[in-house]
Parts: C-alpha cells; sequence; structure tokens
C-alpha cells in the first residue's frame, strides 16, 4: 500500500459516513416540507419517527433523498470498477443503516442496540436506500487507469555506448 493509499481510504470512509448522514438529512428536510408525496408508502424509513407514527415515508422521497448520495459515491469510489463501487457503496450504506437503525430502535425502546440488531435486515427501506446508493454510484464513469511508464531503454543504451541501427 502506498504512502497516500492510507489516508485516502480513511478520507473516503469519512465521506460515505457523511453521505449516509446527508442522505437521511434530505429525507427528514423531503419529510418536513411535505414534498414529494408519491409512490408507496415505505415503513420504518426514518426510524426515529416509529413512536411518532411517521416513520413511513413515500417511494419517491426515497429515491430523491438516496439517488444523490449514489452519484457522490460513485464519484469518491472511481477509481475502482464498477461492480466493485457498487458493492462498497451498497455495504457501507446498509452496514450503517442497519446500526444506526438498531440503535435507534433501542433508544425508542429503551433497550440494548444488540436487542434490535437482528430486526434490521428484514426492513425494506433498509435496502432500498441501500440499492438506490448503488444504484447511483454505477452513474459516474470509472477513471481510466493509467499504464505505468515503460522505462526508455534508449537513454539506457546510449549511456553504455550502443547506438540503434536503423533496420535494412
Amino acid at each position: 500500500m502506498s504512502r497516500t493509499a492510507a489516508p485516502r481510504i480513511v478520507l473516503t470512509v469519512c465521506a460515505l459516513l457523511a453521505l449516509i448522514a446527508a442522505g437521511v438529512g434530505w429525507l427528514y428536510l423531503l419529510r418536513d416540507a411535505s414534498a414529494l408525496a408519491v409512490g408507496p408508502s415505505v415503513p420504518e424509513a426514518l426510524p426515529l419517527q416509529r413512536l411518532a407514527h411517521g416513520d413511513a415515508q413515500p417511494l419517491l422521497r426515497l429515491v430523491v433523498a438516496w439517488l444523490p448520495a449514489g452519484l457522490v459515491a460513485g464519484w469518491l469510489l472511481r477509481p475502482v470498477s464498477p461492480v466493485l463501487r457498487a458493492t462498497i457503496a451498497f455495504a457501507c450504506v446498509f452496514a450503517v443503516l442497519i446500526v444506526a437503525g438498531a440503535a435507534l430502535d433501542g433508544v425508542t425502546a429503551s433497550e440494548t442496540l444488540m436487542h434490535h440488531l437482528g430486526d434490521q435486515p428484514s426492513r425494506a427501506a433498509t435496502w432500498i436506500a441501500a440499492g438506490l446508493v448503488a444504484l447511483g454510484s454505477l452513474v459516474i464513469p470509472s477513471v481510466p487507469r493509467q499504464p505505468a511508464p515503460r522505462p526508455d531503454t534508449s537513454a539506457d543504451a546510449t549511456r553504455l555506448g550502443v547506438e540503434r541501427t536503423a533496420a535494412p
């Protein structure tokens, strides 16, 4: 691993965490603005709103909140292949939302996180959010890899006193 790879990985992970927070934030803003109330209602999209019965959100709100997060994830992960990029984006969002959902459920029920961890994978909102981020990450084109520079053998040959001859 190069000297710049470790800091780049740490910054990418921090940026992915920030974009997950931004996706949740956008979902709350859209809900508060009563915007884009179109499509079927997805239950438990906002786990902290469960007690107030405001956790279910229309599908279009999820799309508008999470797809742009996927575009940003795609831009952050553009040096890797599209399949790996979508897999990383999906896994990060899914894992964070699973843990966050369990923690929020624990808070609202005054129970431990571990008590609610097993319930999280059955929530459609978590799968939809992670899937939309993965889908959005695929829109961004990959950065073409630069080929490794080839050593200039003509300079070495001249230094050794060998000259090139033209082919007959």
